[in-house]
């Protein structure tokens, strides 16, 4: 029963855990009621609470499914078949009683704990799902043998060290085979850039300190990092959209590439738009070109991913149609902007002068960029900003230059995606965090296309390079938005080598594990072995993991033989060996004479071997008298009659 106990809340926990892992996943009053359960399973095994009856486990199950269906639904399938996996194994801990019903229970825990590579991937992540296995390899220990946790735990700990090499190998070259399911697109809130996007509130981005993507940059490439995600060209008053149907505007995937490469590691995004440096095309499967250069991805998952992005000869194009739509403006509104867009449009000759004269206002009239801008409520927001408190974040300077240029008639649109990234401590990657995002405007100029304006630039030079977590003169209102952390800390020496570190490795981690697809495993067969096929691989994968095996065996053998320095334990251990085969398995604390009597009963006709056996042991380590050569001979020989007899 102790057993029992010990597997049950061994199970108890590995599902508290991975509910914990997947709060965000599921309601929080299905936590809760998990919760309630996983306490009521510990009350039962540690105290004197008393299982539920059938008719209460019934109607409490009742209950349990109506909260599941109430809080989650069935919108989210995914969600839902775990929470009823996790629910299950609850309401069954409570009752099961039979070792057949725990174990049943113990090995469904290990799909439950699976399930959490459904949504995170990262190695703490990893690591921990490797500890819930080694919790549920040793419920399965102790449901088999009466040992403590502390045994079964270090043999569950030897058995998962020793299958990390096949399991290495089979991740190295084993085909991978196409998923016979996909998961659905997020339909939950994410933190990042939307698709429909008020500039003045995009600071509220700056509140996030969760990556957004890594990127492997050339060292030809300089600084800034502009990172162009989606633009927007309708404007309502206060809010910049995307166009409908835009996604559906893709260029012909026949392009000429340039030479530049870029590699993305981007993390879990509903987004159908990807951050890009430049026009650019990528050779993963479902990602597009735009009519506008940027990227585009066909059905997005909640899975992290990888791209890659080539410079591709790029020539833009203004139709009349797009001309009238990035000159609308909506009525009546914003009337002091409108008026400083004729007199700087008086004062100029052309584009390239107006485009001087704005950037000219923006750094003579005072202006200040600010984490924590004024709330411009009014129809009249860009004035509000422009002509009244002049203190804004990049969406304020990104929206109010937009509309200015637009009213002196000449075609702009809003930009979002995001600014700069942090620099490793290798130097081989960029990290670019939520906090990062970044809105400027792009103006028509005949000639030469669409060109970036960005009016931030003008207000605050510093923050073009870097990332917004380097910059001294938002340092406070950035540390105040972040919260308690190791971002927040990072001016502080040993917790920012700290956190580099760690980033370092989530890097090496994902590049490494999470973006080892068929491209990288072909290519790593390929410098193994010059040519490749399906029979090689299989010869290759069955003789290392035959390897393997034989290497444990040598060694499990070996380490039988020079274990024991004592022969006489080293008979005694041979002897409850044999017993064990006969299922006359030595308990815990079962002291030798106790064990020897108890394999007379079943073994009368030996008798006489295993008392002379019992008489020559407690001599040697009762009477501490070291046994003559002759006596050890006699030992030896006892223990041969007892194994070879015939009716054994």
């Amino acid at each position: 029963m102790f057993n029992h106990q010990s597997v049950k809340s061994l199970s108890a926990l590995i599902i508290a855990l991975v509910s914990a892992l997947l709060f965000d996943e599921l309601a929080v009053l299905f936590v809760a009621t998990v919760a309630l359960l996983i306490i009521w399973v510990f009350a039962i095994a540690y105290t004197k609470a008393s299982a539920p009856t059938v008719i209460v486990g019934n109607v409490l199950a009742l209950v349990c499914t109506l909260t599941l269906f109430l809080t989650i639904g069935i919108s989210e399938l995914v969600n839902l078949f775990i929470a009823m996996l996790l629910q299950a194994n609850c309401l069954k801990l409570l009752i099961a009683e039979k070792p057949r019903q725990i174990k049943s229970i113990v090995l469904v825990n290990f799909f439950i704990s699976s399930c959490v590579f459904l949504f995170y991937h990262s190695l703490p992540v990893t690591l921990l799902v490797l500890f819930l296995f080694l919790l549920n390899i040793t419920a399965l220990y102790l449901l088999t043998n009466r040992k403590i946790i502390k045994q079964s735990g270090a043999r569950a700990f030897k058995l998962l060290l020793l299958s990390l090499p096949i399991t290495c190998v089979l991740f190295l070259f084993l085909p991978k085979l196409p998923a016979f399911w996909r998961m659905p697109s997020l339909s939950t809130a994410q933190v990042g850039l939307s698709e429909s996007v008020n500039p003045f509130n995009i600071s509220d981005l700056t509140k996030s300190d969760k990556l957004a993507f890594r990127a492997v940059v050339p060292e030809k490439i300089r600084a800034p990092f502009y990172w162009r995600t989606m633009i927007h060209e309708e404007f309502d008053g206060r809010s910049w959209n995307i166009v409908e149907s835009a996604d559906l505007k893709l260029r012909n995937s026949a392009l000429k590439k340039g030479g530049r490469e870029i590699k993305i590691y981007h993390e879990q995004t509903s987004l159908n738009w990807l951050p890009t440096l430049y026009a650019g095309s990528s050779s993963t499967g479902n990602i597009l070109t735009t009519v506008d250069g940027g990227l585009y991805r066909v059905n997005p998952n909640n899975q992290k991913f990888t791209y890659d992005i080539t410079e591709i000869d790029f020539a833009d194009d203004l139709t009349s149609s797009k001309r009238r739509l990035n000159l609308t403006l909506p009525q009546n509104i914003n009337t002091q902007a409108i008026a400083l867009a004729a007199q700087l449009k008086a004062q100029s000759t052309s584009t390239g002068q107006f485009i001087q004269l704005l950037s000219r206002y923006y750094t003579q009239q005072q202006f200040s960029y600010t984490l924590k801008p004024p709330i411009y409520n009014g129809s009249n927001s860009i004035d509000e900003f422009m002509f009244g408190a002049k203190q804004g974040f990049c969406g304020h300077y990104a929206s109010s230059s937009a509309f200015i240029f637009r009213a002196a008639g000449i075609p702009a649109r809003v930009v979002s995606g995001y600014l700069g990234g942090e620099t490793s401590n290798s130097n081989d990657y960029l990290s670019v965090y939520q906090y990062d995002a970044h809105a400027w405007t792009e103006v028509w100029v005949p000639s030469k296309g669409w060109v970036k304006f960005d009016a931030t630039a003008f207000v605050e030079p510093d923050r073009l390079y870097g990332s917004l977590s380097q910059l001294d003169n938002t340092r406070d209102d950035f540390e105040e938005n972040i919260g308690i952390g190791l971002t927040a800390l990072s001016d502080i020496a040993v917790f920012n080598e700290l956190r580099l570190y760690l980033e370092q490795l989530d890097y090496q981690w994902t590049a490494w594990v999470l973006s080892f697809d068929n491209e990288a495993q072909n290519k790593l067969l390929k410098d193994l072995i010059k040519e490749t096929s399906a029979l090689k691989i299989a010869v290759i994968v069955m003789s290392l993991i035959g390897l393997f095996l034989l290497s444990f065996l040598v060694i499990k053998l070996w380490q039988r033989r020079t274990q024991i320095d004592d022969p006489v334990a080293a008979y005694l251990i041979a002897l409850e060996r044999f017993a064990k085969g006969k299922n006359l398995t030595r308990e815990n604390g079962e002291t030798v004479a106790h064990f020897l009597t108890r394999l007379c009963e079943h073994f009368p006709d030996n008798k006489t071997d295993l008392m002379s056996f019992l008489t020559l042991y407690s001599r040697h380590r009762y009477g501490e008298k070291t046994l003559t050569k002759a006596q050890t001979k006699m030992l030896k020989r006892n223990v041969n009659k007892i194994k070879y007899k015939r009716q054994l």
